[in-house]
């Protein structure tokens, strides 16, 4: 493939173009198609693949689950109800003014 064998850094492709013996070419073709036969074998089974796999994920979508049940329990307190109208009657008194939070916190229930 190249011209001039001598320059430096250059690889000598001709023995690719016409390999010097036939068998041994042969050989080396039927020597790869059998390791690509063997390795295709083995993944053609999409279904075995699946099989495979599905413990392992199933395993790993308990865990998870288990650690936001735990993450989840851990983290919810019991709060006492809290009167709006103390909470209203101690805003006057301080005359502060309430953000909408505190608003949703104090008569919808919600935490902050």
């Amino acid at each position: 493939m190249t011209e001039s064998s001598h320059e430096p850094g250059r690889i000598d492709l001709r023995p690719i173009d016409h390999p010097p013996d036939d068998l041994q070419a042969e050989r080396v073709i039927s020597a790869a198609m059998a390791r690509f036969a063997a390795g295709r074998d083995s993944n053609d089974d999409v279904l075995a693949n699946i099989v495979i796999y599905t413990r392992p994920l199933l395993a790993a979508a308990a865990a998870l689950v288990l650690a936001a049940a735990g993450t989840l329990i851990g983290t919810q307190r019991e709060t006492e109800p809290i009167e709006p109208a103390s909470v209203l009657a101690s805003w006057a008194e301080s005359s502060h003014v309430p953000t909408n939070g505190e608003l949703l916190a104090v008569f919808q229930g919600y935490d902050r």
